[in-house]
């Protein structure tokens, strides 16, 4: 959602006082700057949630903190790391445990930056929305009554992916300034804002509390994962002997050390065995997914089965499929067969731009 300045007279501006989630990256920072052209009285707000985190760590905090005053905006730090540990960390490694792979991201917008930090600075400075450099935006449908989810303008960079899993109440009070423009635009902008080093600061493209280890982080969270087993055949014919499951993920082909007649690629990994099973290419793809614990973020719950198009990861890559209805599950049948999907990830269902929600892949 873009808050703009209407034209006429000055009674008809309707002045907010918005949150912006500062990240101290480029995106957030020029979210924010553009809310304070718009005539806002705009806070900055920092999630504290895990001590080397790029996204929200010391570096991060120290980042937004200049950037704030770069806008002559307050700047206020929001301690969750116990929460982030239990409902973001936590969850994130009893997934892995369970040989799945999960996305963090769209569970910490949703329960942490969307819920605690947003309930926190509220009651601390009183504001009306809350504002993220999200590259997506927001409507609202009069002929239903309810706030949709779009796409970003910017189909290469859009991240309503990410934001599924917000309910109504919070898309009524998110405010995203940078829906309707590229990232190229918004590096432009910070260079005209003299946001000098934020302006060519890198994207964060990894998991934020892992320090770009994520098997040594496994490793240190789940020693058991550590101990080696078979690497096995579609048939359970064993091909090779892996150094631990937290080291492989579904569609893997890289690292795998196993010497074949054509290219093997991770299909399955059974945690209970401590087996991983490997197979040429074709056998990575499926016709279907189940899906569970799906949410619904910009419809009511469908009734009868309807037609998507569906992404299994965050990319800007979507898959046309057939959606049936399997009580508490849905059937996800793509038109044409996919490589490398993963339980455990998110698949998200559009229908145009709208993002109609989505739910966790089953094994």
């Amino acid at each position: 959602m873009v808050l703009e300045r209407p034209a006429g007279p000055e009674a008809d501006w309707i002045r907010m006082k918005i949150a912006v989630a500062l990240s101290g990256g480029v995106d957030s920072s020029v979210a924010a700057a553009k809310l304070v052209g718009q005539g806002h009285e705009v806070v900055g707000v920092t999630m504290r949630v895990w001590p080397d985190s790029k996204c929200c760590g010391i570096d991060a905090l120290h980042d937004a903190a200049a950037v704030a005053r770069k806008l002559g905006i307050q700047h206020h730090v929001v301690d969750l790391m116990d929460r982030f540990r239990q409902e973001v960390v936590d969850p994130f490694l009893e997934t892995y445990a369970d040989g799945r792979t999960p996305n963090p991201c769209p569970t910490c917008n949703q329960r942490l930056k969307f819920n605690y930090m947003w309930e926190a600075v509220r009651q601390l400075a009183g504001v009306e929305r809350i504002a993220t450099g999200h590259y997506a935006r927001v409507r609202f449908d009069p002929a239903t009554g309810m706030y949709q989810l779009l796409k970003g303008a910017d189909r290469h960079k859009d991240q309503s992916y990410m934001l599924f899993k917000l309910d109504q109440a919070q898309l009524a009070r998110l405010v995203t300034p940078l829906g309707e423009q590229s990232k190229e635009q918004t590096r432009a902008e910070a260079w005209e804002l003299g946001l000098l080093y934020i302006a060519d600061k890198p994207d964060s493209q990894d998991l934020c509390f892992t320090s770009d280890d994520l098997p040594g982080f496994l490793a240190r969270h789940l020693p058991e994962r550590e101990r080696e087993g078979p690497i096995v055949a579609r048939d359970g014919t064993e091909v090779g002997r892996h150094r631990g499951t937290i080291h492989y993920t579904v569609g893997q082909r890289r690292g795998l050390g196993i010497a074949a007649a054509e290219p093997l690629y991770v299909l399955d990994i059974d945690p209970q065995t401590h087996t991983v099973i490997v197979g040429p290419r074709e056998q990575t793809y499926r016709p279907e997914i189940m899906v569970e614990d799906c949410c619904w973020t910009s419809v009511l719950p469908p009734v009868t089965g309807f037609r998507a198009e569906v992404k299994i990861r965050h990319s800007p890559h979507v898959l046309p499929a057939a959606i049936a209805l399997e009580g508490e599950r849905l059937r996800v049948r793509f038109d044409e067969p996919q490589p490398g999907i993963a339980a455990g990830q998110f698949a998200v269902f559009h229908q145009d731009d709208v993002v109609l929600g989505g739910g966790t892949i089953c094994r």
